[in-house]
């Protein structure tokens, strides 16, 4: 399997919201208080980046656009933790869309560049550009 056919099940990603999840277990993490929260290991920074962005309010960057929600952000923390239990490298960037959600970027050394956007609570859109190949699309969770 290519290292960006990534494949999420449905309860898979549930079962991580529920479990991992710390965005509604605390209304307002600073980093210094992320103690508590379950090892991500090499996801760690990404973890605290999407933790962070509970504070974005609409209209963040000036140009008017949506903050994540709650639910959203809780999705992409447990989408975190299926890709760390999968083997898979954090991302080089995680940013929040314009749209209220939350993008995970990675780029290759060979020009490679894959996409997971956490378009609402439970679904993702992914995008991979491979150099002289079409681009690839598909949706996660996958029944």
């Amino acid at each position: 399997m290519h290292r960006f056919e990534w494949l999420i099940l449905a309860n898979e990603w549930l079962c991580e919201v529920g479990g991992s999840n710390v965005v509604s277990g605390f209304p307002s993490l600073s980093r210094s208080e992320l103690n508590g929260i379950p090892d991500s290991g090499p996801w760690e920074p990404v973890v605290q980046q999407i933790v962070e962005y509970q504070h974005l309010e609409n209209d963040w960057d000036g140009f008017g656009a949506e903050a994540p929600s709650r639910e959203l952000l809780e999705s992409a923390i447990g989408l975190a933790y299926c890709y760390l239990e999968q083997g898979v490298d954090p991302p080089q960037r995680v940013a929040p869309g314009v749209c209220g959600s939350v993008i995970f970027e990675w780029q290759d050394p060979d020009g490679t560049y894959a996409e997971v956007e956490i378009d609402r609570p439970l679904h993702a859109e992914i995008m991979v550009i491979e150099p002289g190949q079409p681009a690839k699309h598909w949706t996660i969770p996958t029944e």
